[in-house]
């Protein structure tokens, strides 16, 4: 156990206390695990982050459960401010022990009102100046983070005491608050992004980790070989190879943690609500920091070990079976078959409210990205053993990659992961947001104001009518009633009963007369039905009605998917579980004459919800995907980066390798401009077959993960032309930098020999 020990500390110190080139190998190594580290923390952190963001709005969720007279009353409200939605909630107070929510130090009384950080900047500025009407009550303090899930919440608390208490003692009735709802899980769509962009960022983090661990693999046998010169065995040889792989995965582990904290500042700069934490939320679990603190060294120290199973370091040298045999390319094949057969098995199974079998998603995902570092090494001897001819620069190049074209592979290989995800995740966005810009675009953009009245509210049409930008208010009657032998989460059908003017603000429809009745698409408006259809009323039992649809109805397009009806459409239909909506037709000719509407009905609180049809949600969706696809790019970028210092590093000790070569090859007439070029091919070869095999690939696995969702197939054509593009610049750029190296080189220096 001492001679391990000691052949590992001979190891690391071989590493750091070497020549200013073992300092520089050591910093690369650092640098490059390093970003792998720091990577995997921040995917380490997220669970810790989603799960504060729950507790943290949990705890602010009132409990209405408790006996005895309540001690507060609280309505919740959604009140909108152009595409944002606030969040608050109005209180009254009944009892001097009523329970405080978190997040602040008392309850608010009447005309009081507590701000988030977020919202009282949004006030205060001056887009805000239409919102401020709305919120006519003292501020007197500011919510802390206990009371926020993200730091660009929209959250009040306001004092009204003009709450009273809901029928039949329960509703608005709390007794304390903190509720865990056990977390409802995300949409499924959203659920299958999440799951191939975790495999398809992480995997690329954990080839180069390997691909770190293993630079300047050539000076390291070297040392080895001068080690066994002096008499150290084949197995101390190995020990004292894993000490220096340690001394990097160390350095590595270092500088992630540094690199980690450094960016987590920048979670607050997010400026999407549902994606926005706190930075104390970015805080990996011990399970997880030990899981990564371990798995970096032993991966590190598995890459070296692995990589020397060709290599027979001699005392007088160091001797490579480079091609023993040929490579086999069945086995290869294996995983990607297997994924795509993982994928296909759950093609379809994925809808508005099921999603499929967690682990074959998983599994394919993850066996087609390990197919493509697995085939790469394969297709590119294969290649580089087909061509023939060519000019002196290609010739040069093909005979180098014929004589090592494991060593190229595999620094592509890393390459190629990342091209495959970043392909794959946006078809993923595509498909996402074309499905969203639909569903936008399916929408009347009609200049109608829904406001939704929840309690009585006495004079608001009135208010209502007299809002600035509002030409007239018609009233809708809404209910929903039930189909018999559909499943339950389908079997509902939203209902909507008004004169031709009301359902004219809300549907396409042409030569409107009473006794009409219309359906529009949409998963909004619950089951698909046919004229005819009988629906059942209430809950089940002696009290429940039934009711038949009219024989005929009409197809049309609408803000909202379901039944539209006449009043003599109507009759007979028992709707007492309905609601009542108003439509405020509003002016175009007026700016922001929703905001002006709203305003109109601000006394009314709590009492009503409000949405404007004619509001586009497009530039709000563009703004988000954009976003997700500048943190795609980002990490696309990073990992591009890294990739280039690997080529360069690797680039760069070839020179150093084939210096009397390239300097004979110079002293005898060859001109270093060929010289140049077949550099760049011995870099380009490669990184061509790695491009093709990762786009392809990413386009199948992206193909694949759609159809799980049954949605359309869409691609990115720009984002991937862009990606594929700066993996080109990639290899003009490492060559560019390998230039003042070669010309050193090919000196007259470089003839030397020892």
């Amino acid at each position: 156990m001492k001679q391990m020990i000691n052949d590992l500390t001979l190891g690391v110190r071989l590493t750091v206390g070497g020549s200013r080139k073992s300092w520089v190998r050591l910093a690369l190594q650092g640098i490059g695990i390093g970003l792998c580290v720091a990577v995997l923390l921040l995917a380490a952190s997220l669970p810790t982050a989603i799960g504060e963001r729950n507790s943290r709005g949990d705890a602010s969720e009132p409990v209405s459960d408790g006996t005895g007279p309540p001690p507060l009353l609280v309505e919740a409200a959604h009140p909108q401010f152009g595409a944002d939605t606030l969040r608050g909630r109005y209180v009254r107070v009944l009892a001097p022990d009523a329970p405080v929510p978190p997040g602040i130090d008392r309850l608010p009384g009447d005309g009081e009102i507590f701000l988030s950080p977020a919202l009282a900047e949004l006030l205060a500025s001056p887009e805000g100046e239409l919102l401020r009407p709305r919120f006519p009550q003292k501020v007197v303090g500011t919510i802390g983070q206990e009371g926020l899930q993200g730091p660009i919440d929209l959250l009040f608390f306001a004092g009204d005491k003009t709450i009273e208490p809901s029928e039949g003692g329960g509703g608005n009735a709390t007794y304390r608050f903190g509720m865990n709802y056990g977390g409802g899980g995300v949409a499924p769509i959203l659920w299958l992004l999440s799951v191939v962009g975790v495999i398809v960022l992480l995997f690329p983090v954990l080839v180069f980790v390997g691909v770190s661990a293993r630079l300047a693999a050539a000076q390291r046998d070297r040392r080895l070989a001068a080690l066994r010169l002096v008499g150290a065995g084949a197995n101390r040889v190995r020990l004292i190879a894993s000490g220096e792989a340690l001394a990097g995965a160390f350095v590595g582990l270092a500088a992630g943690f540094g690199l980690f904290y450094l960016i987590r500042p920048l979670a607050a700069e997010i400026s999407i609500e549902q994606l926005a934490v706190f930075p104390s939320d970015l805080t990996p679990s011990l399970g997880l920091t030990l899981a990564v603190v371990i798995i970096v060294p032993v991966l590190a120290v598995c890459t070296s070990l692995f990589a020397m199973r060709r290599t027979i370091i001699e005392p007088l040298g160091v001797v490579r079976e480079q091609k023993p045999v040929r490579r086999r390319v069945w086995w290869r094949l294996v995983p990607t078959i297997a994924g795509a057969a993982l994928l296909g098995s759950q093609m379809g199974k994925l809808n508005e409210t099921d999603r499929p079998d967690q682990w074959p998603v998983v599994l394919g995902v993850v066996f087609l990205m390990f197919g493509i570092p697995v085939l790469l090494p394969w297709l590119v001897e294969r290649v580089v053993f087909r061509i023939k001819g060519g000019s002196p620069a290609l010739q040069l190049a093909v005979r180098r990659l014929q004589l090592d074209s494991g060593t190229a592979a595999r620094v592509v290989g890393g390459v190629a992961v990342v091209l495959a995800g970043t392909v794959t995740l946006q078809m993923i966005l595509a498909g996402v947001e074309n499905e969203v810009v639909v569903e936008q675009t399916r929408k009347v953009d009609n200049h109608v104001l829904a406001v939704t009245v929840s309690n009585s509210a006495e004079g608001l049409r009135e208010a209502l009518a007299k809002g600035r930008g509002v030409r007239e208010v018609h009233e809708l009657v809404r209910t929903h009633g039930n189909t018999a032998g559909e499943r339950p989460n389908q079997s509902w059908v939203a209902i909507a009963i008004g004169t031709c003017a009301a359902l004219q603000s809300q549907i396409t429809a042409t030569n409107c007369t009473d006794g009409k009745a219309y359906i529009a698409p949409g998963v909004d408006g619950g089951a698909d039905v046919t004229g005819g259809t009988e629906l059942t009323f209430g809950s089940p039992g002696p009290e429940q009605t039934r009711w038949r649809l009219p024989a005929v109805l009409e197809q049309t397009n609408a803000s909202r998917g379901g039944v539209y009806l006449t009043p003599a459409a109507a009759a007979g239909l028992d709707h007492g579980d309905d609601f009542r909506e108003y439509q405020a037709v509003l002016d175009p000719a007026v700016p922001s004459a929703a905001e002006h509407a709203r305003n109109a009905i601000a006394p009314y609180s709590w009492r009503t919800s409000s949405y404007y049809l004619g509001q586009s949600q497009l530039p709000e969706v563009e703004r988000v995907f954009g976003l997700i696809r500048q943190g795609l790019y980002a990490g696309t970028a990073i990992t591009l980066l890294l990739a280039g210092a690997s080529m360069l590093l690797v680039a760069l000790e070839q020179v150093r390798e084939r210096r009397r070569p390239l300097a004979v090859m110079a002293a005898s007439g060859v001109p270093r401009g060929t010289l140049a070029r077949s550099l760049l091919w011995q870099n380009g070869l490669p990184l061509v077959l790695s491009t093709v095999v990762s786009v392809g690939t990413g386009i199948g696995l992206g193909a694949l993960a759609i159809k799980v969702s049954n949605a359309e197939v869409a691609f990115d054509w720009p984002g991937i032309a862009l990606i594929t593009g700066a993996s080109m610049a990639l290899v003009l750029a490492v060559t560019a930098l390998t230039l003042p190296s070669l010309r050193r080189a090919t000196g007259a220096l470089g003839l030397r020999t020892e």
